[in-house]
């Protein structure tokens, strides 16, 4: 049972009340948000720890989604997550998603290819992962202090998540976008006031020196008349 794999490797059982049928699904821990499309089954698993963890299918897709907390991010700014678009390191993506068992069978995954794709507020970084019997889809989003992971598998290709892939987010995404913003703002007015005191600066050094050549030359003739004096 997928169930069962995932919750043999990652400690978890599930939640009571069992499957349910879902368009979008909101974390009760405040991790993660995405849409599942329609006629999907969604199964949050209670997890030991802080990680949410999220189990969604239809009869020939499997996905998993992960909200994970990120030490290392957690005094980031929402400018600096939306502005971190350098791709993640092989062993990142291998780590993250050696775990699902369902899909990899406790063997590490191997990292076929990976992009980041940049075309809505937040980056998403997007990979391709093959195990001994399955491709698996991923993608991965940096917000301060959480990371949101999402795998999947079943299709013949990428194109088919898209979608799901596209309304990963974080309940506090508006909030974050609003002082992404603020802070990008504030910080390319800075540097159009640094840009114009440099260039003030620059003319005003330049009329400085026109002047003091403009006066040397002057110097310069009166010397030249004095002497044929």
């Amino acid at each position: 049972m997928r169930t069962l794999a995932l919750a043999a490797v990652c400690g978890v059982g599930l939640l009571a009340g069992g499957i349910a049928a879902a368009e979008q699904w909101n974390d009760p821990g405040g991790r993660l948000t995405f849409n599942a499309p329609a006629g999907w089954r969604v199964q949050p698993q209670n997890s030991s720890g802080q990680n949410t963890v999220v189990l969604a299918f239809n009869p020939t897709n499997d996905c998993y989604f992960f909200g994970v907390p990120n030490p290392a991010t957690a005094n980031s700014s929402a400018e600096a997550a939306r502005t971190t678009t350098a791709a993640l390191p092989a062993s990142a993506w291998i780590s993250s998603a050696a775990p699902i068992s369902d899909f990899f069978a406790g063997a590490p995954p191997t990292l076929v290819s990976q992009t980041v794709d940049t075309t809505g507020f937040w980056p998403v970084q997007r990979a391709e992962l093959r195990g001994p019997t399955k491709t698996v889809y991923g993608a991965i989003l940096a917000r301060p202090g959480t990371e949101i992971r999402a795998f999947c598998s079943g299709a013949a290709s990428a194109a088919a998540y898209d979608a799901i892939f596209a309304s990963l987010g974080h309940p506090n995404d508006a909030t974050w976008q609003q002082a992404a913003t603020e802070q990008r703002s504030t910080r390319e007015a800075a540097a159009q006031a640094a840009q114009q005191a440099a260039d003030q600066a620059a003319a005003a050094a330049a009329a400085a020196a026109a002047q003091q050549e403009e006066q040397q030359q002057r110097n310069r003739r009166r010397e030249g008349r004095g002497s044929r004096n």
